[in-house]
């Protein structure tokens, strides 16, 4: 929860879908009681990241999270989280993202996931279009409705993440308006060019994927060499996320992190 809090948001909404400065607010003191319970989806777990934020938030009085809606037998759509604040719904969507440039930066476009159908510029419009528009459809008024969500109700967008930037290819200056300009930042390269990130008394950590989230400091996962490293990933087919540490005292901290793909991403999927 403190990563949920502390880092920056990766996407800025428009002004009208910004959420109110209500919601990020913290008992801090409640943090280190929330047990960590990864997924492999990392969506999922940052569900669950946020609804334990709100549970905790002084000025939410109620939560209603995951709410289908349906015309029928066909789901049209669900609501993240409709969340009551001041005597005032609010309508939450929320998104945790990971991507990777692979062009100048000036489009969404540019923004893929290591799996080539997955591109940040269609993630960010279903979200503006489908997501936030389900509100005002017939089945969604009737729904809300019967759950006792009076409106109006406001809405807002919440997206958290990463961009990964290869380290030899210029970005743009002009970046796609919607990237928060303080956004996390990471590297990708490819097997072929690792030497890339070799680095003096630099320690690499191969981390799962439920652990993506997770701070060096947090992650229960053994520091390789350069050549162990290299080692393990030449059994590797797909994407890796690696966090390149240092030793500081007892504790490992985090100099960077990124993926190391196929040498044919993105042309073929990892």
């Amino acid at each position: 929860m403190e990563w949920l809090i502390d880092t920056p948001d990766l996407l800025l909404p428009p002004a009208k879908l910004q959420r109110p400065t209500e919601i990020d607010w913290c008992n801090r003191q409640c943090i280190e009681k929330i047990d960590y319970q990864p997924r492999w989806r990392l969506g999922e777990h940052f569900e669950n990241i946020v609804y334990h934020h709100l549970k905790r938030n002084a000025y939410v009085s109620d939560i209603k999270r995951n709410i289908q809606i349906k015309d029928g037998r066909r789901t049209l759509g669900e609501f993240d989280f409709l969340v009551q604040m001041n005597q005032r719904w609010l309508h939450l969507e929320v998104a945790l993202k990971l991507y990777l440039l692979d062009g100048s930066g000036e489009s969404l476009d540019h923004y893929i996931g290591t799996r080539r159908d997955d591109c940040l510029a269609a993630k960010w419009q279903r979200m503006l279009g489908h997501q936030i528009e389900l509100a005002r459809q017939p089945e969604a008024l009737l729904t809300l409705a019967e759950l006792g969500v009076t409106q109006p109700m406001d809405s807002a967008l919440w997206v958290k993440g990463w961009l990964f930037y290869h380290p030899l290819r210029p970005l743009t200056a002009h970046q796609a308006c919607a990237i928060n300009p303080s956004h996390l930042r990471g590297w990708w390269i490819t097997h072929s060019e690792l030497v890339l990130i070799q680095k003096p008394n630099t320690f690499y950590m191969l981390v799962r994927k439920p652990d993506w989230l997770l701070p060096a400091w947090m992650l229960a996962t053994p520091a390789l060499s350069f050549s162990e490293l290299q080692a393990q990933l030449y059994e590797e087919r797909g994407a890796n996320l690696v966090v390149a540490v240092v030793k500081r005292g007892n504790n490992w901290e985090e100099c960077s992190r990124g993926f190391v793909v196929a040498d044919s991403w993105p042309q073929e999927d990892n």
